[in-house]
């Protein structure tokens, strides 16, 4: 099924790259007249200030995978064979071979189109012109060279692919024909998948990689080596490993993150314009007014009821492809999907008082270790493959298919997240999404339940754990209203000495914290003369303490973590909403309002 897409995809794209082709480098470029006379010497493409010309522009080259034997290339090659150059240590007998070669295919392309730039390279060759061409003095041998006849790339002209295509065709060909198991119906059979992906797009692989191989008999069915077994006709062979070779190395179809040992790659088949990644990952406003519109609209577009959502996360092991899932989804439910992942993730900003939607990506990132910065600089979130990274392995595509196919989240995300809570004092907007997400898709959480799990603070009655925490953000609010009004300098404050052991066990540090509030409030009345301030505070204070009833939480289990960490989250984003609004002049408020100059503490705010 996965080739029988990759090839529908072939058949619909205008991106994939054309059969028995692949994009590469080419370092040296030489322009000849249509009668094959060089106007000029080698040109350079390298640009070693542009990380993408470091090795040359990169042009479509003919390519298929090439073994042990002698195998020109069309129009385009190494110094090898388009010049018979020899470097040091190469075998000049093994040269002389591969410059006949390439000269022979030459002729022979010249013969069977003789309207295109075939016949003006023939003359070139025909004139002795290449013998007169010196290798540049950095010229290497790896470096591919590329004709250019009349201001035209050769190798790219379409009769360079339709002729490319028939010679590749036979040199992978197992001269029989039979059923292909991709399109069935009888074509001529490949001996060999003709072309490899590049290892760049492949986590994991050393080398170039196949797709399908049984290059020795112990890897085939009853000792079978190469395709035996595996029928596969030489379009098909063609199509999908071009269109499987284009996803993997479209940034607009494909992604990978250091250290989670894959790559994603994504398509969507049938017409539809909805773009799973866009809306998930780039959060792109049109898609997401798209993605909410459809159900309000009261019925989707048909074409989105006919078209599917593809992809496939592959890495690599050695030269070999390994396919780690395959899913083909209803463009449909894959939409049902999104809307449901927003509405469990998404939460209030603390900082900003805006409900936000988070990117996959940073939820991951968000997942792993914050490193504080230096000298109270601002800190930053551990790469991502980095050593002490602290990341669940996978966790970026454990993440996406939660988003798009609703598959449960990783196994002990919601412990993990919470740990590196505690651990490195750092609580923001995409950590408490990741705890709204965790305690939303509880599998045994009651829905009455989850719809209390609200992206702000909610009105309703909420668990001890939840107003526990909203207890705690209130206490270290005022603790640091008091040391401002009184210009003092906080060197540590409530939340940063407290924080970790209040998620553990609530109920110490409320109670003991009640006696520093009650020095709070009396400073706040007397000495610095805030006694408003003071009585807004003892109001929340009062009835939160209602609220949570007689017995807060001790040794509290993880649900209960949870759900401090989210009210302590929500508290402190509804008192920064309500401040913003007072300033606004939209709305009144009883609590003091915050500096010009405030900034997010350590533990909140945007990701640095």
């Amino acid at each position: 099924m996965l080739l029988q897409r990759l090839v529908e995809y072939a058949d619909t794209s205008k991106d994939v790259i054309p059969a028995f082709y692949a994009r590469k480098p080419v370092r040296w470029s030489l322009e000849i007249d249509g009668s094959g006379v060089p106007r000029g010497d080698l040109v350079d493409t390298a640009d070693k200030d542009d990380p993408h010309r470091k090795f040359g522009a990169t042009s479509l080259v003919p390519a298929v995978t090439r073994t042990a034997g002698i195998s020109p290339a069309l129009a385009v090659d190494n110094g090898e064979y388009v010049f018979g150059w020899v470097s040091e240590g190469a075998k000049p007998e093994r040269i002389a071979k591969q410059y006949d070669a390439f000269r022979a295919l030459i002729t022979e392309w010249a013969v069977a189109e003789p309207d295109g730039p075939g016949p003006a390279i023939a003359a070139f060759y025909r004139g002795g012109h290449a013998g007169k061409l010196e290798p540049p003095s950095d010229w290497s041998r790896g470096d591919l060279i590329g004709f250019w006849v009349d201001g035209l790339y050769a190798a790219d002209d379409p009769r360079a692919r339709r002729f490319w295509a028939v010679v590749a065709g036979d040199r992978k060909g197992s001269g029989r024909s039979g059923l292909c198991l991709v399109c069935e119906r009888v074509q001529p059979l490949l001996q060999t998948v003709p072309q490899q992906i590049p290892k760049r797009w492949v986590p994991g692989a050393t080398n170039n990689a196949s797709l399908v191989s049984m290059n020795k008999a112990a890897h085939g069915y009853e000792l079978q080596q190469n395709l035996t077994n595996t029928p596969i006709c030489a379009d098909c062979g063609l199509k999908f490993m071009t269109a499987l070779t284009g996803l993997l190395s479209n940034p607009l179809h494909s992604t990978a993150l250091s250290g989670q040992n894959a790559r994603l790659a994504w398509w969507v088949l049938g017409g539809s314009t909805f773009d799973p990644w866009a809306t998930v990952e780039q959060l792109d406003p049109a898609q997401i007014r798209n993605l909410v519109a459809g159900p309000a609209s009261g019925a989707e577009a048909t074409v989105d009821d006919l078209s599917r959502y593809c992809a496939v996360t592959v890495g690599g092991n050695v030269a070999r492809v390994v396919v780690r899932d395959w899913v083909e989804q209803p463009i449909g439910r894959v939409k049902d999907n999104v809307r449901a992942w927003f509405d469990d993730h998404e939460i209030v900003d603390a900082w900003t008082g805006e409900v936000v939607k988070v990117k996959v990506s940073q939820l991951a990132r968000a997942a792993g270790r914050f490193e504080a910065g230096r000298n109270g600089g601002p800190g930053s979130w551990t790469k991502f493959g980095a050593s002490g990274e602290q990341r669940p392995p996978d966790l970026f595509h454990g993440l996406l298919g939660a988003a798009l196919l609703k598959r449960p989240l990783p196994p002990k995300l919601l412990n993990h997240v919470i740990n590196r809570i505690r651990i490195d004092g750092r609580l923001d907007a995409a950590r408490a999404a990741l705890i709204r997400l965790a305690l939303r898709r509880h599998p045994n959480l009651p829905e009455r339940e989850r719809e209390r799990l609200t992206p702000t603070l909610s009105v309703e009655p909420q668990p001890p754990a939840y107003v526990s925490g909203r207890i705690f953000a209130v206490m270290d609010d005022l603790q640091r209203t008091v040391f401002r009004v009184a210009d003092q300098k906080l060197n540590t404050t409530f939340a940063e000495r407290y924080f970790g052991r209040a998620i553990d066990n609530p109920q110490v540090v409320i109670v003991s914290g009640r006696r520093n509030v009650e020095a709070w409030l009396k400073r706040l009345r007397g000495p610095l003369h805030r006694p408003n301030w003071s009585e807004a505070y003892r109001r929340r204070l009062d009835d939160l303490f209602v609220q949570v009833g007689p017995t807060i939480p001790s040794g509290a289990v993880l649900a209960d973590k949870a759900q401090f960490i989210l009210g302590y989250h929500q508290q402190r984003a509804e008192m920064r909403t309500e401040r913003l609004a007072a300033a606004a002049n939209k709305k009144k408020t009883d609590l003091p309002p915050e500096p010009d100059d405030a900034a997010p503490s350590t533990d909140e705010g945007d990701d640095a």
